[in-house]
């Protein structure tokens, strides 16, 4: 029988096992494998967040196009529509003028003046600290006088000459309130802090030059006295309409003549020359601002029309580039152009129609040395617009040199 070992340490321990294993019984679990516990508060909230990411995005993307700068282009109307007008019927309010000029001015206007309206060094006058934006030479007839009607250089902006600026005129193809946005915002952009456009001024200024036909010159516009304000104390009323004749006794009833004119049809006597001249027309309103006058382009920033194979090689290829545009950079010949071209049907309405875009390319490829054949049809082009309606984004530089073949 073993002794009492009579050195053992007294600790003072108690027979209570609850009290002895309390400590333990407070501790935590320890945590397994592969786990990482989080407060259920915490996990409801996250995922609330990712859902609400999740409908924001799919609301308010845009299309995720670099060109939507209004959140409201999307389809946020489920949860989120536009405050409501105080008129009847609740229709929706516009956008704030120079909200609206912004958008119009990046579809429209960046181009060729920029993004941060510095413009093209000797071809492109700058918007920016302008004087005829927002100096001695500034006024709002003045301005609208050149953005209704256009301006052919040469111009002398901030001591420098720019002999080619073509700009067209857009007084037929926005609405006046459009107009007013984007002068507004021109003028109140990039450190200008000239006054408001009015859309009544943009209606008096339609009014006053409505006798001018062609682009101003900078002549012309010094002609305008920089004190001359517009008339705008209202609106120009709508024209009345003027009254039918009577008809005659022997009058024969007539057909009410279409809508719009009928694409011409794919004949062995194709006019050509109507074509072209109405091409001409075409290329002075919606290409010459950029490719110039003589198709020749402006360096480092416009690509020449003159015998390149983009102009002069697949028709179906050059007639999708008008049809959506392209995203540069590009290379034509040895030089490098940086500048793309935005989406020509919705920037220039008269390009929507396909007879006006065969026309303009009929004009381009028949001048400068290069050759019309084969000639291009609105047939061709509405064939090639089908074919690519749902490309929703511009070429680049990679999609023309790899162009998809005809299917």
């Amino acid at each position: 029988m073993s002794q009492p070992n009579e050195e053992r340490i007294d600790y003072r321990e108690t027979a209570d096992i609850t009290e002895v294993h309390a400590a333990i019984a407070r501790e935590h679990a320890e945590p397994q494998a592969g786990t990482m516990p989080i407060p259920m508060w915490l996990g409801v909230l996250t995922a609330a967040t990712l859902c609400w990411a999740g409908v924001y995005v799919g609301m308010f993307h845009g299309g995720f196009s670099a060109s939507v700068y209004n959140e409201y282009e999307s389809n946020p109307a489920a949860f989120f529509p536009l405050p409501a007008s105080g008129g009847a019927g609740g229709a929706a309010e516009e956008l704030p003028l120079v909200a609206l000029g912004e958008k119009i001015y990046s579809r429209n206007c960046a181009v060729c003046h920029q993004p941060t309206g510095v413009g093209q060094p000797g071809a492109v006058p700058p918007l920016a600290g302008s004087e005829w934006v927002d100096g001695s030479e500034a006024s709002e007839k003045r301005a609208l006088a050149i953005l209704l009607r256009g301006l052919n250089g040469p111009i002398n902006v901030k001591g420098n000459t720019f002999n080619s600026p073509a700009m067209q005129g857009f007084g037929a193809q926005m609405k006046p309130r459009e107009l007013a946005g984007v002068l507004t915002y021109v003028r109140q952009a990039w450190g200008n802090k000239a006054g408001e456009v009015t859309e009544a001024q943009v209606i008096a200024a339609k009014k006053a030059f409505a006798d001018k036909v062609g682009p101003y010159t900078e002549a012309e516009i010094k002609a305008i006295p920089v004190a001359d304000q517009l008339d705008a104390g209202a609106p120009a009323a709508a024209p009345a309409a003027k009254p039918a004749a009577a008809p005659s006794a022997d009058a024969k009833p007539t057909t009410p003549p279409a809508a719009s004119p009928a694409p011409a049809p794919v004949t062995e006597t194709y006019d050509l020359a109507a074509s072209v001249a109405n091409g001409k027309n075409v290329y002075m309103q919606s290409c010459m601002a950029c490719h110039q006058l003589t198709g020749a382009g402006v360096p480092g920033a416009f690509p020449p029309l003159i015998g390149t194979d983009y102009v002069t090689g697949d028709t179906r290829r050059l007639t999708a580039i008008v049809l959506k545009g392209i995203v540069g950079p590009i290379k034509v010949g040895n030089a490098v152009f940086a500048t793309g071209m935005p989406n020509p049907s919705l920037t220039f309405p008269v390009l929507a129609n396909d007879k006006n875009v065969a026309d303009v390319l009929n004009y381009v490829r028949s001048n400068w040395g290069n050759k019309p054949e084969p000639i291009i049809t609105p047939d061709f082009v509405t064939k090639v617009r089908k074919e690519f309606e749902t490309k929703a984004d511009q070429w680049t530089e990679a999609d023309l040199l790899n162009f998809p073949a005809a299917k």
